[in-house]
């Protein structure tokens, strides 16, 4: 059975109605599906923006903002919940993120999220083509990786 770490960008994009998003998690069948505190804070953090229509620096400290979509939050939140387990940032996948980040030119978040796939023996599903070459070069798995994202 295979298991796969999923990427904030085919969460985000299922959740706008994407249908190649749609389609990528739906093949995943019932195998197990995982995210990591980067993946679950990126989807967090996008969707409030894009709920709310405001810039992170107002949302910031924003309590009222946020309570008004309390609902579509805790909507997510289960979802995330339900839908994923979440893999443990270890110091192990830290230092491996930093070597990647180094070794592939990537972001942190990229790299932290590549570190957890290779680390793990996941395989990776985004719509993110960064992961494309430096998951080829690791000799991780890859799901996706078609659009810039």
């Amino acid at each position: 059975m295979r298991s796969y770490l999923v990427d904030s960008s085919v969460i985000l994009e299922a959740l706008k109605g994407n249908p190649r998003a749609r389609e990528v998690l739906n093949g995943l069948g019932n195998n197990p599906k995982f995210i990591n505190s980067v993946i679950f804070s990126e989807v967090l953090f996008i969707f409030l923006k894009n709920i709310t229509g405001k810039s992170y620096r107002t949302l910031r400290g924003n309590r009222e903002e946020l309570l008004k979509h309390r609902n579509e939050i805790s909507k997510l939140h289960r979802f995330l919940r339900e839908n994923f387990s979440e893999l443990p940032l270890t110091e192990e996948v830290s230092d491996l993120a930093f070597e990647l980040m180094m070794k592939h030119a990537l972001l942190p978040n990229d790299a932290i999220i590549l570190a957890t796939a290779k680390f793990y023996g996941v395989t990776l599903v985004t719509l993110d083509s960064d992961f494309v070459d430096a998951a080829k070069n690791e000799e991780i798995s890859l799901i996706g990786g078609e659009s810039d994202g």
